[in-house]
């Protein structure tokens, strides 16, 4: 059998989030900052979860991979429980990893029947943020960086549509952000035109997502907002995270550029819905 676990329920599975593949998407939903669903073979003793992050759009296997209770369900599960679901958001595929080689071999078997495709992810760290300088960071022209924070978003100075949908991406409300997460944003005649904000978080960690309007890159705002992100980052004492798609050749050279170390790869796997 399958369980959904609620929120109040979700530290029951933290004893799962062990080894070198538990990225922070993963700890962020469990500690209850950010938001999803997690899915278990057994609600007061798990031995296996599948957990569903928002900001991801996408579903992690953690703990047992052999658990065949679990595995021998989770197609059954997915046909009658999280497709309808996945129908309401506009998902047309089911985007998963594991967070070991042992799910990896299994995912083989568990989904022998699905045509599935396979691609992979970067994770990286800041480790050297003591030690970076933040001077040469500047705008020119006519562009202006702010923090976003309630005053901003509450202001009917500027355009912020374009920060708004990013942060919706990833939280609930603006409610949650502010609460949890941080960002900036640069201003071009008082519209937004590049969006940096705080995609996942746990106690310890921050993870950033970097958006630019296309007529806007390659002006050097990424570098930017990023920098001021890894500063803040710094100077309240949490580690700047950074999860990209191998073949996302712009933002694998945004993170090396902005300091940060490659910690680990994964295989991302999907397979339609419909």
């Amino acid at each position: 059998m399958i369980y959904e676990l609620n929120r109040a329920q979700f530290p029951n599975i933290s004893h799962l989030l062990n080894g070198e593949l538990i990225n922070l998407a993963i700890k962020a939903v469990v500690e209850g900052y950010n938001p999803g669903w997690i899915f278990v073979d057994n609600i007061e003793n798990p031995k296996t979860a599948m957990i569903w992050s928002k900001g991801i759009k996408g579903f992690y296997f953690v703990g047992e991979a052999n658990n065949l209770d679990f595995n021998n369900n989770i197609n059954m599960y997915i046909n009658k429980e999280i497709l309808p679901r996945a129908q309401k958001l506009g998902l047309e595929t089911f985007e998963f990893s594991g967070t070991s080689q042992e799910w990896d071999e299994n995912f083989k078997l568990i989904f022998r029947n699905r045509n599935i495709r396979i691609s992979k992810q970067f994770v990286y760290k800041h480790n050297n943020i003591e030690n970076i300088s933040f001077d040469n960071l500047k705008l020119e022209g006519e562009y202006v960086l702010k923090q976003v924070d309630e005053d901003l978003l509450k202001s009917n100075q500027y355009n912020l549509q374009f920060v708004k949908s990013a942060i919706y991406e990833w939280w609930d409300s603006i409610e949650d952000f502010i609460k949890y997460g941080i960002g900036f944003c640069i201003l071009h005649k008082d519209t937004a035109v590049c969006s940096c904000i705080t995609s996942f978080m746990i106690d310890i960690s921050m993870e950033c997502h970097i958006k630019t309007l296309e007529k806007y890159r390659k002006k050097g705002l990424a570098t930017r907002a990023v920098g001021e992100f890894v500063k803040y980052c710094k100077d309240n004492q949490y580690v700047p995270h950074w999860d990209c798609m191998e073949e996302n050749f712009g933002s694998r050279a945004l993170a090396d550029k902005c300091g940060y170390n490659k910690e680990f790869e994964y295989f991302l796997y999907d397979f339609n819905l419909r």
